[in-house]
């Protein structure tokens, strides 16, 4: 059987806004090839699935600094006839690309809870519904489009970015998003951002505040007295959030 290794990489891009009153605007954009399909490599050397795809996400971006972590498997027969695809998530930030690869491009991507995926210029409906069966819950993602191959595509995508949510409250991978230095309110707008709901701005600093430490540098172009800069700083041991 083949097994193909695709990548999902979400990729947080700012854009400077033009009013000084107001945050740089952040907007997430996903990694694909110039056909508009995922990244994906044939796995044939007997090596590990985790180092062999990383390398090739480096030789597209020329870069290692990004997460990386499987997600899942799919070789649902709709999409395969003797073949699967094993899906891993990876996130950075848009400072961390250097010299991306001609043979691919960074695309406008989001997802509206449970009613539409943005995927570059389009715009597609899918629905997420439970399914109940011997007191087990299965969820089917429901993605309407005539094609299949889009359809597998989205379908990665979705629940790659389904497994992102989730990992927001439970894991660091919020900071893996950030540049190397970065304001409180950048974390917090990342998290909004890709939970697509709003949080109080005071009890998200509490729950982040230790798993960051200060710069020794301030910004100060946006009008207001001048804002504390961060790095990120891992705690041995800890549980993030």
């Amino acid at each position: 059987m083949k097994i193909n290794l695709v990548s999902c990489l979400f990729v947080l891009d700012t854009e400077s806004s033009n009013n000084i009153r107001k945050n740089d605007n952040k907007k997430l954009k996903l990694l694909v090839k110039n056909n508009n399909t995922l990244p994906s490599i044939n796995y044939d050397d007997g090596s590990g699935l985790k180092g062999f795809i990383k390398n090739y996400i480096s030789s597209i971006i020329n870069s290692d600094i990004f997460h990386l972590e499987q997600v899942f498997a799919l070789g649902d027969k709709k999409y395969f006839n003797d073949s699967i695809d094993i899906v891993f998530l990876s996130v950075t930030n848009i400072e961390n690309i250097n010299n991306l690869s001609s043979e691919y491009k960074l695309i406008d991507f989001s997802i509206s809870n449970n009613s539409l995926i943005k995927f570059g210029n389009n715009m597609y409906e899918y629905k997420t519904v439970e399914r109940f069966s011997d007191r087990n819950v299965d969820y089917v993602h429901n993605i309407y489009v005539d094609d299949v191959s889009i359809e597998k595509t989205l379908l990665e995508i979705l629940v790659s970015y389904k497994r992102l949510r989730t990992m927001l409250d439970s894991s660091d991978i919020m900071f893996k998003f950030m540049p190397k230095e970065f304001t409180l309110e950048d974390v917090r707008i990342v998290y909004e951002l890709v939970k697509d709901k709003q949080v109080d701005k005071s009890n998200f600093r509490k729950r982040i505040i230790k798993y960051v430490e200060k710069c020794n540098d301030k910004v100060d172009n946006k009008g207001y007295r001048p804002t504390q800069l961060y790095r990120f700083k891992p705690l041995v041991d800890d549980i993030w959030l």
